[in-house]
């Protein structure tokens, strides 16, 4: 099935400016969720001992990783410390 929706999105990328523009609008998501995922796996964890680590529930992590909504600042730097990372955010021009 996975293979399918790939397919289907870089057809949708090709053939579809509003799908690529939308998508496009969404990178700051898409980066913020990939790194989340890159400094769990980095320190080892699993979701579940990550939320132990962070005093919450692997739902809780489950849902930061997916990008379905922005995480509060606190959620990052919980999430930073627990996998023992460094949050550092910034804006370019």
């Amino acid at each position: 099935m996975g293979k399918r929706i790939e397919e289907k999105h870089r057809e949708m990328l090709a053939g579809d400016p509003e799908y690529t523009e939308a998508f496009a609008d969404m990178e700051e998501e898409f980066t913020l969720t990939r790194e989340l995922i890159k400094a769990r796996i980095r320190s080892g964890l699993t979701q579940k001992q990550l939320a132990e680590k962070m005093g919450t529930t692997q739902s809780s992590v489950a849902r930061l990783e997916s990008g379905s909504s922005l995480p509060s600042l606190r959620s990052l730097k919980r999430y930073a410390y627990a996998t023992g990372s460094k949050m550092r955010i910034y804006l370019e021009s």
